[in-house]
């Protein structure tokens, strides 16, 4: 998942109020692991092995979305949220008039 796509998944599943911290840690481990991609490329490719930090970038960045997925799979928006609770309190109206009746 790219950064833009990212950033608007994020925001909207999240609270606002949540949304600076969640943001906030999400760039800081990102920066953290792009740190990480130059030392261990050069590990590999000092053993000969260049190939495999493309394989092993590949299957971090899949395992990445997969977890992504994983983690908000069913997870409603914040617009959603919203216009439950309405949903909700038009449907205990219509049952409380159905007792009253």
């Amino acid at each position: 998942m790219d950064t833009a796509p990212r950033s608007a998944f994020l925001a909207s599943v999240v609270r606002p109020n949540e949304r600076t911290a969640v943001l906030g840690v999400t760039n800081v481990v990102k920066t953290i692991a792009q740190s990480m991609g130059p030392l261990i490329t050069g590990i590999f490719a000092g053993r000969d092995l260049f190939w495999l930090s493309f394989v092993a970038a590949g299957s971090l960045k899949v395992g990445y979305d997969l977890g992504m997925l994983a983690a908000f799979v069913g997870h409603q928006t914040i617009e959603d949220m919203e216009d439950r609770p309405a949903a909700n309190e038009e449907q205990g109206s219509r049952q409380i008039d159905d007792l009253d009746e």
